[in-house]
């Protein structure tokens, strides 16, 4: 759909019924904030490997007190930069990229201050978060004569969380253990909480291993979700769980998970069992030092807003779980004319807000987002020439 066709169906006041209530679309706009080229360059990213060889390697983002923190696998390099497109700072692989022009190399050996690049042997940098004192957080991947097979959890160890000072100095890594452990299995993400400690979330065969550290590195706990395992509520009968996703709650002191439920379907004349549908989800948070789940509601299901011409009830679909912020539940879903929104939800009131957000599909040949724990959500939209580095304000628009 063409942006201005978009933006005439956003700001309709589209009237629904979720939980029970009314709710309306509004448009959310956003905030672009400068943009990278593609290339090798310290100022530039290579989204697509633009060598033409091997797999493309993740790009993430996290956003800090107005700071871009951008790990770019391909490049085998993690650039900070500020809101106005200036590059900071920088680590990096140098096997992979030319000598920094805009930066000053600390390596030189000479007493230099100020926007310094520093090198570290990256192999796959992924995952990315930042804590208080700007300590950076990044996924990496260990080489090959380190990783192992671990029966128990059904997982390949291969991974582990490096620590960078907020200049770019190379402090240690974190594993199983804390400080200098095992590595960990595939790494889905690493959350911060308002203390600084920090959570990585890790899928293995079985489900989901959380490893929960203090902020020197000290593991403070060590959660595991079984697949087999997700709570389902007294009220749903014959139901199929599923893990959505997994984050800090709302408070930041234990998990949210968000799961959705499904049922089967059959035919009313055979009798038999025909495939399974949407029947609702629920957020269940999970107490880190119990283990046990000491809160869950139910979570509004996704109801399109595009008619359709006929006058058939909306079928409800689960929303996409995106993370929380603010105290609210984040949750996004793609209507069915492709356009983007946003869903906050608020567990206190029990209440739904929707927003619409606005991307052409030209910006969307790579992306990814990070929402802050302001409720600000960054996102780093790709288009065929650049790289957009956007911003949409839900701090300023949410009641949560």
């Amino acid at each position: 759909m063409k942006i201005a066709a978009r933006v005439a169906l956003a700001f309709v006041l589209v009237t629904l019924v979720s939980c029970g209530e009314n709710r309306e679309l509004r448009v959310l706009q956003r905030e672009q904030l400068f943009t990278v080229g593609y290339g090798v360059l310290e100022d530039q990213l290579n989204l697509f490997n633009l060598e033409g060889s091997g797999s493309p390697l993740k790009t993430r983002l996290a956003m800090r007190d107005g700071i871009f923190f951008i790990a770019n696998g391909n490049a085998g390099k993690v650039v900070t930069m500020s809101s106005f497109g200036d590059l900071l700072s920088m680590v990096y692989n140098p096997d992979k990229n030319p000598p920094p022009v805009i930066l000053k190399s600390a390596e030189t050996g000479a007493d230099v201050q100020g926007r310094l690049a520093r090198q570290y042997p990256f192999n796959a940098p992924g995952e990315i978060a930042v804590d208080s004192r700007r300590t950076i957080f990044v996924e990496e991947r260990v080489p090959e004569e380190r990783r192992s097979f671990d029966d128990a959890s059904q997982s390949s160890l291969e991974y582990v969380v490096l620590r960078f000072s907020r200049e770019g100095e190379y402090l240690d890594f974190l594993g199983q253990e804390g400080v200098g452990g095992t590595p960990f299995p595939l790494i889905a993400s690493i959350h911060i909480t308002p203390k600084d400690e920090c959570v990585v979330v890790t899928i293995t065969g079985e489900g989901w291993l959380v490893f929960w550290f203090d902020p020197n590195g000290m593991l403070l706990s060590t959660i595991a979700v079984r697949r087999d395992g997700l709570p389902v509520p007294d009220t749903i009968d014959q139901a199929y769980p599923s893990l959505d996703g997994l984050a800090l709650s709302p408070d930041g002191a234990g998990l949210l998970l968000k799961v959705d439920y499904f049922r089967d379907t059959i035919d009313a004349d055979t009798k038999t069992r025909t495939g399974i549908e949407y029947a609702t989800s629920w957020a269940w948070v999970l107490d880190r030092t119990t283990g046990s789940f000491s809160e869950h509601y139910e979570l509004p299901g996704f109801v399109s807003l595009v008619d359709n011409g006929t006058k058939e009830r909306p079928v409800p679909r689960g929303w996409d779980f995106v993370g929380t912020a603010r105290g609210a539940v984040f949750m996004s879903a793609v209507d069915d004319d492709g356009s983007l929104q946003y869903g906050v939800f608020d567990p206190e009131s029990k209440s739904l807000s929707r927003f619409s957000l606005i991307i052409d599909p030209d910006e969307m040949l790579y992306n990814c987002f990070h929402l802050s724990p302001e409720g600000i959500l960054s996102g780093i939209l790709a288009s065929r020439y650049e790289a957009r580095i956007v911003w949409w304000r839900f701090d300023k628009v949410t009641g949560a």
